[in-house]
């Protein structure tokens, strides 16, 4: 309740008290829709996992196939507890190819270096190798400190854990699976968030498979992230980014591929929850206003991303901390990746109910009020790749005009451009619908990506 009044207090002070009314608003109705229970693995699928390792392990030539998982820990003054609690949770994996490096920075007490969490880490190092400890000379920022991690490790991928955080038991094996099968870039899960005593489970992050107009709104990605090693030792953290340096990296990790089409094999979503990030009063999850610099160095590491792929656009913060808006002075010259851009269909009292379709036709965010930003993630109010979107509010690039006369059966006006056109001809809303979804797939076919923008809008 308190943290939701200090969110409710910050909201307003930056948006406005109409806006935060509207904002507290939605948060009360997600609090009433939000069903969210975690369940553990059962026994039996553990079990079934503890197997599958140990008959590659036992095998001597698909062992080879097993990848090192480096666990990269930077740690400072950590909670007694919360730390033992985190290593506990790497030592209950199914999956046993890991090291977990422990990179503590020291606490200077009276002018002299102490290294308080010593103790704990020996306690679980003196009976096994895979746990390492590193003490650092000082603490030399976050960044700085993950990178002394990643010197240490020896991984073939490494995987990126808070030291007050825990990973469910089955984390590392669905990592490695993912990574046997395709070798890609980067892997990352679904997540929620926990109370201080790890009892309760709330905000469950369902994530969408990787999206990069949407991952260009928000590192949506976040948690359980998992990087291969040449790729992560090519990148490194850079500590003028710190507070957003997890962001920075995935930027540049995920790198030009991110504007071709063979993305998806190279940056693999595991849609199952991994990772608890523990919420407490120090914690961002617990207070996201408590780093505000945090976000603007989020946008820094966006322009300075974009500026290297070469696209001229601007980065602005949305109303809600974390989030942006990437605008460009004309998107289909700036971006050769995207072919059709469509945005928002409204009713006369602003409710959305069209314009962003998914593969089965249903659109997404209907019947969303007007000011209303689309639950805990904001997804409504974010430029995202979708589907298909609404003829009735659409623009796209001139190499796709006879695609779109073939398939709605009418030339493309580019003067109504942000205007109702009149679609009488195109049949039923399910006949044009239908076209709709067509020409979605076609475009998608040729390798071009269909943008959703909400801040484009036709009413009706």
């Amino acid at each position: 309740m308190i943290n939701n009044i200090r969110k409710t207090i910050s909201y307003a002070r930056r948006n406005g008290v109409g806006s935060a009314v509207v904002a507290a608003m939605e948060r009360l109705r997600n609090q009433r829709d939000e069903n969210y229970l975690y369940k553990e693995p059962t026994e039996e699928e553990l079990e079934k996992q503890r197997k599958w390792y140990r008959a590659l392990l036992n095998n001597a030539e698909k062992s080879r196939m097993l990848p090192l998982i480096s666990i990269l820990v930077p740690c400072y003054n950590t909670d007694r507890e919360f730390f033992k609690e985190m290593i506990e949770s790497v030592k209950n994996q199914t999956y046993g190819k890991w090291e977990l490096i422990l990179a503590e920075a020291p606490v200077v007490s009276k002018g002299k270096a102490i290294y308080p969490l010593t103790d704990i880490i020996e306690s679980y190092s003196g009976v096994d190798g895979r746990i390492r400890h590193i003490c650092l000379k000082s603490n030399a920022g976050i960044s700085e400190n993950s990178n002394a991690a990643l010197d240490a490790s020896r991984g073939d991928y490494m995987a990126l854990l808070d030291h007050d955080d825990v990973l469910t038991k089955d984390a590392l094996c669905e990592v490695a699976i993912a990574a046997i099968k395709n070798y890609p870039r980067l892997i990352y899960s679904d997540e929620d968030k926990c109370n201080a005593d790890g009892t309760r489970f709330f905000d469950y992050h369902r994530k969408k498979k990787f999206n990069p107009d949407l991952f260009m709104s928000n590192n949506y990605i976040c948690h359980f992230t998992t990087i291969r090693s040449d790729v992560i030792h090519t990148c490194r953290f850079r500590g003028e980014y710190d507070g957003a340096q997890d962001y920075d990296l995935f930027l540049r990790a995920v790198g030009r591929i991110m504007w071709s089409s063979d993305y998806e094999k190279q940056i693999v979503h595991i849609p199952k929850v991994l990772y608890h990030w523990r919420s407490h009063d120090g914690s961002t999850s617990g207070n996201p206003q408590s780093k505000m610099y945090a976000y603007e160095a989020g946008a820094r590491a966006l322009r300075d991303f974009l500026k290297a792929s070469g696209i001229k656009a601007t980065v602005s913060h949305l109303k809600h901390v974390g989030f942006y808006r990437v605008s460009y002075d004309d998107i289909l010259e700036a971006r050769k990746d995207i072919g059709v851009i469509g945005g928002r269909i409204t009713d006369k009292n602003g409710t959305l109910i069209g314009g962003n379709y998914r593969a089965d036709g249903k659109v997404r965010y209907k019947d969303l009020p007007r000011g209303f930003s689309g639950g805990l993630q904001h997804l409504a109010v974010l430029e995202q790749d979708t589907d298909a979107v609404d003829i009735r509010c659409m623009r796209i690039r001139s190499d796709l005009l006879d695609l779109y006369k073939q398939i709605f059966g009418i030339p493309y006006d580019m003067t109504l451009e942000g205007k109702a056109i009149d679609v009488t001809s195109l049949g039923t809303e399910e006949e044009l619908r239908d076209k709709c979804i067509r020409f979605g797939q076609a475009v998608r076919q040729l390798g071009y990506k269909v943008l959703w923008d909400p801040n484009y809008e036709t009413t009706i």
